[in-house]
């Protein structure tokens, strides 16, 4: 079936009705079970990344592990190029990456494991898109509507958050308003998912850009640029639930280093926006590092190292609103599109907001990469005591991307300590660790009163994609 829903179509056709036909766009779940019924959305893109209104070519299922009823979608010109094919069922465990043919080419969806009894799901969404809410190059930007319309529909994400900015008189009681009835408005769980949320840009040395995201409704939100920083900013927004996430923290000019006493803890600010298309913040020299760098101590990695117990998101802070990537994008904003993957047993606006705060969840950049990551026992974001660090610690991890993968490294404190080459779109990776933690250990700090070692994933792959898994800590007590 199309969309199925004349309004939402007529949406996506006066805000942005895409040019000729380039690619076929394929998103399924990342998780699934046997025979469990799931959707395909199918969309039809041009070079910009926008839903084609000229198109008139046939997408077909190719033959795989998986049944496709009524698979054959042939689209018409003057029409919006988006499908949603419903009770695909996989018929057997793996990972696999459902293919369709359009036009006489093969184009392949995200990986997707297929398991028995799955504990959680991986829920893609993207927590940073502008508006012309925002009233920041306003020019390229489309409504809330469109936002909404075309996260779920033509990009296939499970959730998402429109982070208009609210600064420097950017934002009011009206436009807050109308962002909040927006996101009431297109929160369909377990279908689809919306956060509330806004940017606070505060100054250079005061916290600089972060979002706020909400675990429900707020009916003001709380702007600081003039004289506050990330502390007061979260002083002032009181009782409500809700966490900050600093972005872009290399950003020159306006950014500056966060500082001890701006760092707020686990339960404001437990994640940092590792990747947006303004680059990457991982490290200094990183091969997608933002175009102009702050000289500062700013990237995760120092922040990590002093105890800021980040784990990682990544988001577009797409200003032509174009959710997960593509558009009219200006052009100082070219990096790939960030991802943020949630693990959660249910898509539901609760579920979402207490992942990400719990740390449950990693960034990927570009596409949508699936990875499993578990440290001597312990999952990613979490943080446990470890007994005697002579113990060595035993890594697995399994990965799958829409491309090759290049290279899965091992991360500790700041270092590489282990890669493997991949040798196509599928990794597995086992690896120990037999140094000594308390030769590398970092001294208490941060959220910790202890002595601490941190691990993450990353994934390279041929595309220049890449997934960062949050962090996995190891403290030290007596250490």
């Amino acid at each position: 079936m199309p969309i199925g829903n004349e309004w939402l179509e007529r949406i996506l056709e006066q805000e942005a009705p895409g040019g000729r036909p380039a690619r076929l766009s394929i998103v399924v779940p990342s998780v699934v079970a046997p025979d469990e019924p799931f959707s395909i959305k199918l969309a039809v893109l041009d070079e910009k990344g926008y839903p084609s209104v000229e198109c008139d070519g046939c997408a077909k299922p190719l033959e795989g592990p998986w049944q496709v009823p009524d698979g054959e979608v042939r689209f018409g010109r003057g029409k919006t190029a988006v499908h949603v094919l419903s009770d695909a069922v996989l018929l057997e465990e793996g990972v696999f990456r459902v293919a369709f043919d359009f036009d006489g080419e093969t184009f392949l969806s995200n990986p997707v494991r297929c398991t028995k009894a799955p504990s959680t799901r991986i829920w893609w969404g993207d927590p940073h898109v502008h508006t012309i809410i925002s009233r920041c190059i306003w020019q390229r930007c489309r409504s809330l509507n469109f936002c909404f319309v075309c996260a779920r529909y033509v990009t296939g994400l499970d959730w998402v958050a429109a982070a208009d900015h609210v600064s420097n008189g950017r934002s009011g009681p009206e436009k807050w308003k109308a962002q909040r009835i927006a996101a009431r408005l297109f929160d369909d769980p377990p279908e689809f998912v919306t956060l509330l949320g806004y940017e606070a840009s505060l100054k250079g040395g005061a916290g600089g850009d972060n979002n706020v995201y909400f675990a429900d409704d707020a009916e003001e939100f709380v702007d600081e640029y003039e004289e506050g920083n990330t502390r007061t900013l979260c002083e002032k927004l009181g009782n409500q639930d809700f966490i900050i996430v600093p972005h872009h923290t290399t950003r020159t000019g306006k950014h500056g280093e966060l500082s001890d006493d701006l760092y707020l803890g686990l339960k404001h600010m437990p994640v940092v926006e590792i990747h947006s298309k303004w680059g990457a913040s991982e490290y200094r020299g990183n091969p997608a590092a933002l175009h102009e760098i702050h000289p500062g101590p700013s990237y995760v990695q120092d922040y990590l190292a002093r105890g800021y117990a980040f784990g990682f998101i990544g988001g577009t802070d797409t200003h032509a609103t174009m959710p997960s990537g593509g558009g009219d994008e200006s052009g100082h904003i070219d990096r790939l599109p960030g991802f943020t993957a949630v693990r959660s047993s249910e898509l539901t606006r609760a579920e979402m907001f207490s992942n990400i705060r719990a740390r449950n969840c990693y960034a990927t950049s570009g596409e949508r990469i699936y990875v499993e990551a578990n440290i001597a026992g312990v999952g990613m974001g979490c943080d446990t005591v470890w007994q005697d660090a002579s113990v060595p610690r035993k890594i697995d991890v399994e990965a799958a991307g829409e491309s090759d993968i290049v290279r899965v490294d091992v991360v500790r404190n700041g270092r590489d300590i282990f890669s493997a080459k991949g040798g196509g779109w599928q990794a597995q990776v086992s690896w120990v660790d037999e140094e000594n933690l308390p030769g590398v250990a970092y001294p208490p700090g941060g959220a910790f009163d202890c002595p601490f070692v941190y691990y993450y994933i990353r994934v390279t792959c041929a595309s220049g994609a890449q997934a960062w898994t949050s962090p996995t800590w190891f403290k030290l007590i007596g250490g």
